[in-house]
């Protein structure tokens, strides 16, 4: 299958073998958010006794209680996973997956008093999946950039419905972006003087949303700087790759060419670039950082066609997540013309790849941990896990883009 489809993409087979490949990667997208589909309840559950309530009016406060699916906690990796699995349902015109992000908005939304008295009580919710933070927590509590988890969601449904429930937590988000750290030049950064690879994507997704709601260019303008302003700080121009972190009190780079930290960068600027006007004044500036990106990954993709843990350490593991956005981010270039076609070929290599990371039950397998700034051994022996929620959506953002290759023929 990788070599057929290779030739499918590149426009070297007939016609019957080429709708073989298609049906063939159709079904591995499939199975993927099918799996996903099925396993995102929409109930509450005590953790406790294993009971499930669709209604949590009279629930006693306790720890015990949270959401049943990780699916639909209230993180980044979750707006992440929305992002693909919607995506996916335009492509294979499927209504349950188009509806995913609305019907879990709605799901905390009516679940909300209680979650809020759970947290005014300073209890926190027993966690989903991987680690310990509870599922909701930050939807109360914004410290720092990473918290902002499904903002751009609710602004999306905000500006749908215009319910003024969704209003104390775009003011909660716009009070808290308004006081946040920031360089000389505008760029937001985190707590502990650090600006990392991932913080323009907690922002600038948010902000183009808030622009389409608005109208306010300014927005925009914000957008650019978070992406351009974090590229001036992180971005090696010889390497062509993006540093994890930035030491704001020592204006000095840190860590490793993460995977994942060069993920955030390329979805960031498929974000800006999906939303500026085609005059925008940054608009090839931004192009042009995207393809500069863009070039640096081509030089460091494994002749197996993923990437690695560290990008420009091929003997550190191949990784799903970073593979995933990836494959995603040249695959649309390719699509929308930010790139030229030649980069259509360094996609299909990595969804080749990409592919051997489904398991034949539709989980991702060689998800690298959340990860913070280390050495490179530290790095090298971050765990790989099976369904952490930071490889579903990458997958499926990725596979559509690639499906589209065959389309635009």
């Amino acid at each position: 299958m990788p070599t057929a489809l290779c030739r499918v993409v590149l426009g070297l087979a007939a016609p019957a073998f080429a709708a073989a490949a298609k049906s063939g990667d159709e079904a591995l997208l499939r199975l993927v958010a099918d799996g996903v589909l099925r396993e995102t309840t929409r109930r509450v559950v005590d953790r406790s006794t294993g009971q499930t309530f669709d209604d949590s009016r009279n629930l006693p406060l306790k720890a015990e209680i949270s959401i049943e699916s990780k699916f639909n906690a209230w993180f980044y990796q979750t707006w992440l996973l929305t992002d693909g699995v919607r995506r996916t349902g335009a492509y294979l015109q499927e209504p349950r997956a188009q509806q995913f992000g609305t019907e879990n908005l709605a799901f905390i939304y009516r679940h909300l008093d209680y979650f809020e008295r759970q947290y005014a009580a300073g209890i926190k919710a027993a966690p989903v999946g991987d680690g310990s933070l509870s599922p909701i927590g930050f939807h109360f509590r914004l410290t720092d950039l990473w918290h902002t988890g499904l903002a751009p969601l609710v602004v999306e449904a905000y500006t749908e419905s215009r319910d003024p429930q969704y209003l104390p937590y775009l003011d909660r988000i716009a009070a808290y972006l308004a006081a946040a750290a920031r360089l000389p030049d505008g760029t937001l950064h985190r707590a502990r003087n650090r600006l990392m690879a991932d913080d323009p994507y907690m922002v600038v997704p948010y902000l183009v949303r808030l622009y389409r709601l608005r109208g306010d260019s300014a927005l925009l303008d914000q957008a650019v700087q978070q992406a351009l302003g974090s590229r001036r700080v992180l971005f090696d121009s010889e390497k062509g790759l993006y540093r994890h972190a930035y030491d704001v009190a020592r204006s000095a780079p840190l860590g490793h060419f993460w995977g994942r930290a060069n993920g955030w960068m390329i979805l960031t600027h498929v974000e800006l670039l999906a939303a500026l006007p085609a005059d925008h004044p940054a608009r090839e500036s931004v192009r042009a950082s995207f393809a500069a990106h863009a070039a640096g990954l081509r030089r460091h993709q494994d002749p197996a066609g993923g990437w690695h843990q560290l990008v420009d350490h091929p003997e550190s593991w191949l990784e799903t997540s970073s593979t995933g956005m990836f494959v995603y981010g040249l695959a649309r270039g390719v699509n929308e013309g930010w790139l030229d076609r030649s980069f259509e070929a360094d996609a299909v290599r990595g969804w080749t790849a990409l592919r051997g990371k489904i398991t034949p039950e539709g989980d991702v397998i060689d998800v690298c941990a959340s990860t913070d700034v280390g050495d490179v051994a530290y790095y090298h022996n971050r765990p790989r896990l099976k369904g952490d929620l930071h490889g579903f959506g990458p997958f499926l953002l990725a596979a559509p883009e690639i499906l589209r290759f065959g389309s635009l023929r």
